[in-house]
């Protein structure tokens, strides 16, 4: 088996960037992705990355991998299902396959967290939805809900606003969440009405979604909305699940890393990005902390 200097092992701002360093530092690498989607694929428009004034998500994500691909870079689109220790480094394990290098860098990110309420997972792909940005336009003129007052939540309904005829918020505190910047945009949209300090319950429809129940917990008393769409966006989960115990997680899954180098509790082993406890998770710091981690690990191979 061809034993690689570093494997790097997801697709996103902060893999594809530790990729793009690689690549320049002559490294014998690999980056494996199941795909380049991710939460920035399925971001809508962006206004806080340096040198463009607004880019929708997948847009400045082509622009990532193009970037890589640039240079050459080894790429296999394949899910790990696994990392283990092995002799002289590690094993990073596919469907049916297996890689090793001395050192690796992970890059996983997140992935939607789920409500878990009654009809969610039965409506999914009838109605229910986590990325607005892909199926948004399908809602042209009907109403709609986001589950979620933080930046997520904000931004989808500021998109969803332009396509759908009515767009409620339901925030489960008693205030949104998110920028006080998108919270302003979102009050000066005429057909975006918030709810607070409610829970929705019960997600309901025949085929196809056509309402919501939630309990509004000023008086305990529950309520139906009547809409065709429901846009979930309460946060997101670390995708830490394939690492076999080899790396020290918070109470969140997320991986601890040294905030200097990137480095794991396990030597020669990175992580960079929304996937650790890095605290703000941004576009801009996911890229930042890949390029920190390749720097790193470079160091390490080298050593």
């Amino acid at each position: 088996m061809n034993m690689k200097e570093l494997i790097i092992i997801g697709g996103g701002p902060a893999g594809i960037t530790a990729g793009i360093y690689a690549a320049r530092k002559k490294l014998d690498g690999l980056l494996l992705t199941k795909d380049f989607i991710g939460q920035l694929g399925n971001a809508g428009v962006m206004e806080n990355w340096p040198g463009e004034k607004n880019i929708q998500g997948p847009e400045l994500l082509e622009s990532f991998k193009s970037h890589l691909e640039n240079y050459e870079f080894p790429i296999k689109q394949e899910e790990v299902e696994g990392l283990e220790k092995s002799e002289d480094g590690f094993r990073v394990i596919t469907e049916g396959k297996s890689f090793e290098s001395e050192a690796v860098i992970i890059t996983t990110g997140r992935r939607p967290r789920p409500l878990n309420v009654p009809g969610e997972e039965e409506f999914v792909g009838k109605g229910v939805s986590y990325c607005v940005t892909c199926d948004g336009a399908l809602f042209q003129d009907k109403n709609v809900a986001i589950v979620g007052g933080g930046n997520a939540g904000l931004e989808g309904a500021l998109e969803l606003s332009d396509y759908g005829k009515k767009v409620f918020i339901l925030e489960i505190g008693d205030r949104l969440q998110g920028d006080e910047y998108l919270i302003d945009k979102v009050k000066d949209r005429k057909n975006i009405e918030l709810l607070t300090k409610v829970k929705t319950e019960k997600i309901m429809g025949d085929d196809f979604v056509t309402g919501l129940e939630y309990e509004n917990l000023s008086d305990g008393k529950s309520s139906k909305l009547e809409v065709e769409g429901v846009f979930i966006e309460i946060g997101s989960i670390p995708n830490s699940n394939f690492l076999n115990g080899l790396v020290e997680l918070n109470d969140v899954s997320e991986i601890k890393i040294d905030p200097e180098t990137c480095r794991t509790a396990t030597e020669g082993l990175f992580a960079a990005g929304d996937v650790t406890d890095v605290r703000d998770k941004q576009v801009v710091v996911a890229a930042g902390e890949g390029c920190k981690a390749l720097l790193s690990a470079y160091s390490y191979i080298k050593n």
